[in-house]
């Protein structure tokens, strides 16, 4: 459904609200109908999936490849070359992700998102985890 080809009148009839918003307890009925108005958390990855994830790019694979050709040739010094350059880029990129992955948690943890609502003709700021579906206007 394309939500903002709606008419005021027909968004106001479908979350069941007016130009003046919800009352404090229709706000709990929604909150405990819709639940809360937070966006979904996505599972945390560990350590081994993030290590693991480094090799799924084409010229590693190119590299492997590369690598096998090298050892059937029985050059292994090529062999352990590549094989060494990929290993090094995984760690590499292991650890720049692994602390990518760290500052956004700690940056959402520093991060409390806040959703101006409309309650009984008042305009009031509340935490975003608090509002419910459909009664949150910015």
């Amino acid at each position: 459904m394309k939500w903002y080809q709606l008419d005021e009148k027909e968004v106001f009839k479908r979350f069941q609200t007016s130009e003046e918003g919800l009352s404090e307890a229709q706000a709990k009925k929604h909150l405990e109908t819709y639940g809360p108005n937070t966006i979904a958390e996505k599972k945390e990855t560990n350590r081994l999936q993030i290590f693991i994830r480094q090799f799924t790019s084409p010229l590693i694979y190119i590299l492997l490849i590369a690598a096998l050709v090298t050892f059937l040739l029985q050059s292994y010094t090529d062999t352990g070359v590549i094989l060494t350059v990929v290993v090094f880029n995984a760690i590499i990129g292991f650890i720049q992700e692994f602390k990518a992955e760290e500052s956004m948690r700690a940056l959402k943890q520093l991060m409390v998102p806040k959703a101006k609502v409309l309650r009984e003709n008042r305009e009031k700021e509340i935490s975003s985890g608090n509002s419910s579906r459909g009664i949150s206007f910015s």
